[in-house]
């Protein structure tokens, strides 16, 4: 015949519960524990420390109850069932710490005689991810009652819109007028987008890393062209000129060193433009005089008479002509080519 079980044996635990459902007391475990067991509602971690755990085996009958050395950890709430008040007052004899973990919002009660924090979160069950921020090292020991918090870190893909301004590069350029300043290539901003790999605790940014670039607008620097061909000098101040418009224009381009084929061009272009008429107003557009200056005030600067003298306002159209074309055959040339000047 068959002695008493062990104490403690996989025998004497089936056997206290199968006196528990008959209402029996002979065995150390209360019944409300082995109904909680049976139901499979009790948390308990095994592996362990030499401590004291229950969990309910996958291919044991309802009744087996196995009993091992462990981590407990109950979540805050929880109402401890007289075994695992038993199972702490063991953990507590062999020099188990006890401390709250927070993860994902909950707190949970660890009480464990681990040797690291890490071995402690193994054995209660808390996954720690290689990217998650512990507020205290894994690796080092389990601390005796305040609380460790671990912080998920999720990642996320962010794609951000950049913009590369172009600059201005001046060339220049002996053909335009001294100072005067003309768009060459018009510049372009360059837009590119970056997508990154973003991990985040919480609402803070761990790290960052680029996974790809797109450029979708190509940057284009503006280039302006800057004059640098000096202006025909000016007739000699207190120069004689008489007669008619054309006679004075004659003399005050000969002046200037213009000969009789560049007389011939600027008179083909006030002709064009005014028939030499000193009074020649453009109801359209406001240009006024023999060179038909737009607006017809600009020619104050050759002299207050510009109204209604003709050498100053042949004065002032030639200084145009020299600043703009260099010579009245350039003027002439691009008049015909756009029918402006």
């Amino acid at each position: 015949v068959a002695g008493p079980p062990a104490p403690g044996s996989r025998r004497a635990l089936r056997e206290a519960a199968q006196g528990a459902e008959r209402g029996s007391a002979s065995f150390g475990l209360p019944t409300p524990a082995v109904h909680t067991l049976r139901a499979g509602v009790l948390g308990a971690v095994v592996v362990g420390t030499g401590a004291f755990a229950l969990t309910q085996g996958p291919d044991l009958p309802a009744a087996d109850i196995s009993a091992d050395a462990g981590t407990l950890a109950m979540r805050s709430g929880d109402v401890a069932s007289r075994s695992q008040v038993d199972g702490r007052a063991a953990l507590a004899a062999q020099g188990a710490r006890t401390f709250t973990a927070t993860v994902d919002g909950e707190d949970h009660e660890v009480i464990s005689a681990a040797t690291t924090l890490g071995q402690a979160f193994a054995e209660a069950g808390i996954v720690v991810g290689a990217d998650d921020v512990v507020s205290a090292p894994l690796s080092g020991q389990v601390p005796d009652g305040g609380t460790v918090t671990v912080t998920r870190v999720v990642a996320e893909h962010v794609t951000e819109e950049t913009l590369d301004k172009f600059a201005t590069v001046e060339k220049q350029d002996a053909s335009l007028p001294e100072g005067e300043r003309k768009v060459q290539t018009a510049g372009i901003d360059g837009v590119a987008t970056h997508t990154y790999v973003v991990k985040k605790a919480g609402d803070k940014e761990v790290s960052r890393e680029l996974v790809a670039s797109v450029v979708a607008t190509v940057k284009v620097d503006e280039v302006v062209l800057v004059g640098t061909k000096k202006a025909a000098p000016a007739p000699a101040a207190g120069l004689a000129v008489s007669g008619d418009a054309r006679a004075i224009g004659r003399q005050l381009a000969a002046a200037r060193g213009w000969g009789a084929d560049q007389f011939s061009c600027l008179d083909s272009l006030w002709t064009k433009e005014s028939n030499w008429n000193v009074y020649a107003d453009n109801p359209t557009s406001s240009a006024y005089g023999i060179p038909q200056a737009l607006p017809g005030s600009k020619m104050a600067s050759a002299g207050a008479d510009w109204a209604t003298n003709p050498a100053t306002q042949i004065t002032w159209g030639l200084n145009y002509i020299a600043g703009r074309y260099g010579t009245p055959c350039s003027a002439w040339s691009h008049s015909k080519a756009v029918n402006w000047y």
